[in-house]
């Protein structure tokens, strides 16, 4: 007759081997999945040339974001693909609450890569290929030049050698007066974003495309800079990495129109970096545009709160104070809560910007 000690060593023995080969099975899948270098897109058509080759950059893993307008059999090699089905699968609070067939969807891309080890976000577009591997990064330029203005607004496109251009977002009122700034000495900052230049058929708005863009362009100029913490430029997420330290800015607005959505992230992103020390950097050209076909006309009726408004949210958020002893995320929620009160934003989106803030806490994003 075997004893009970036996038995019940016999048990804890086996209870030992399931727990290890639990782990070692995590361990492998975190192995796989967990990258700390990741690129997110969104899109509605089958694989683009720009995806294919972004897909094989080595030392990152992409994931795409689907809507319900993509094709249903989409998939690509090296690539994490969130369909519909899947992106309500994760448990990710917001998932259920972004509207679809928006560009706001691509919030979910951002948790996943952060959730499996991001510690840097290359985002771009289906028809933006970069001009370099990303290795660059491991070298990233920390002595930039500083641009400063008495102007509340830079135009970085006048910087880097185009003095008829603008790009998306950036106050029509301003555009005259907006090559006025001066280059200090070269400074150490610590950059929380930093966005690409791209040549050919760069972000501009609508009303140049239908006054001024007559083909290719081609900005003259290489190299970085960094604005001063008075000034903002608009940034996109075309061509854009993003440190750790700055992912709690990635939240896109859904209750805006997707041209305007990354924009105004951008210029509340500044200010949220600005309260942690963190500067928005800019790069001379390293990508190449070869735009979808768009509708101009559709595109100026879409940004039509970037022509009224830019200038009325720049100042408002350079005035904008935080409260008293507020973190960082209580920083986002109070700034958000504000701009829906000044009808920037639509009502909903304090609701989804909190379930934002829930799903990074959630998935360990510890700022």
């Amino acid at each position: 007759m075997i004893c009970m000690a036996t038995i019940h060593d016999v048990v804890k023995y086996i209870e030992q081997k399931k727990i290890y080969i639990l782990c070692l099975i995590y361990c492998l899948f975190y192995h796989v999945y967990s990258q700390d270098k990741w690129i997110v897109v969104t899109t509605i058509q089958h694989p683009t040339p720009q995806l294919k080759k972004i897909s094989r950059i080595p030392g990152w893993r992409m994931v795409v974001v689907g809507d319900k307008k993509t094709p249903l059999d989409w998939h690509l090699e090296n690539c994490e693909y969130l369909s519909p089905e899947k992106q309500l699968s994760l448990g990710y609070k917001i998932s259920s609450m972004l509207p679809w067939n928006h560009y706001s969807r691509k919030n979910i891309g951002y948790l996943y890569a952060i959730q499996h080890g991001a510690s840097i976000i290359y985002e771009t577009d289906d028809d933006n290929e970069p001009l370099f591997d990303l290795h660059y990064l491991d070298n990233i330029q920390q002595n930039l030049l500083l641009l400063a203005s008495e102007e509340p607004c830079i135009n970085v496109y006048h910087y880097f050698g185009l003095h008829h251009v603008w790009p998306r977002g950036y106050p029509l009122e301003k555009i005259i007066c907006s090559h006025v700034y001066d280059q200090t000495t070269v400074v150490t900052k610590e950059i929380g974003v930093e966005q690409g230049l791209v040549n050919g058929d760069p972000d501009v708005d609508a009303i140049y495309r239908l006054t001024q863009y007559t083909g290719e362009i081609t900005f003259p100029r290489s190299g970085s800079c960094v604005l001063s913490m008075a000034n903002y430029c608009p940034f996109n997420s075309q061509n854009t990495f993003i440190h750790k330290k700055a992912f709690f800015t990635l939240y896109l607005p859904s209750t805006v129109t997707m041209r305007v959505s990354d924009i105004w992230r951008s210029y509340y992103a500044q200010k949220l970096m600005k309260l942690c020390g963190l500067y928005l950097a800019f790069s001379g050209p390293n990508a190449f545009q070869d735009r979808n076909n768009h509708n101009y006309m559709h595109d100026y009726i879409q940004e039509q709160d970037l022509y009224y408004k830019s200038m009325d949210l720049v100042n408002f958020i350079h005035a904008w104070q935080s409260p008293k002893n507020s973190n960082t995320l209580q920083n986002m929620h109070d700034l958000i809560s504000d701009l829906v009160k000044k009808e920037f934003l639509g009502p909903d989106e304090i609701s989804m910007c909190d379930a934002w803030l829930e799903d990074l806490m959630t998935v360990g994003y510890l700022q």
